[in-house]
């Protein structure tokens, strides 16, 4: 896992979104990052596979830290090969095929890839290891949200 992680070669101080521009790079497809507010139950973050692109879909009321944790996760998806490589139904064919769902939920719901147990941890696993490489920005990294709990308030420890 740390030379796939390794192998992509990233520029000091690199940024989530060049993490993308990497993996995108080395899987010979875009990637693109959509915040979105999670519905009960869904996971904070999935790829979802279109023809055109790959998306990861991400929980957008959370942490900067967060975020890149779950945009690293998702990456090691693709990394990995966990995802099918027939994209799903397109808009037009979901209305003739299916026209009582919306196409919006149906291509979610396609798009999306349930994994086993070992493809999770593998995903884990190596998304940990790009999150460890990536030298996050102040105020999204593990720096800006200890710095709070190691300040002296009113001559006390926090």
């Amino acid at each position: 896992m740390r030379s796939v992680a390794r192998g992509l070669e990233l520029p000091p101080l690199s940024t989530v979104e060049e993490l993308c521009e990497a993996v995108a790079e080395r899987c010979g497809r875009p990637i693109r990052l959509e915040p979105r507010r999670m519905r009960v139950g869904e996971p904070s973050g999935f790829v979802e596979r279109r023809a055109d692109a790959d998306v990861i879909h991400y929980e957008q009321e959370t942490s900067g830290l967060h975020r890149a944790h779950i945009i690293c996760h998702e990456l090691a998806h693709l990394l990995c090969g966990h995802l099918a490589e027939v994209p799903p139904l397109d808009e037009e064919t979901a209305r003739v095929e299916l026209p009582t769902i919306d196409p919006e939920m149906l291509r979610l719901v396609l798009g999306r890839s349930h994994y086993d147990d070992a493809a999770e941890e593998e995903a884990e696993v190596l998304g940990a290891e790009l999150l460890r490489i990536l030298v996050l920005a102040p105020g999204d990294g593990t720096t800006s949200q200890l710095a709070p709990a190691m300040e002296h308030r009113k001559g006390q420890h926090v």
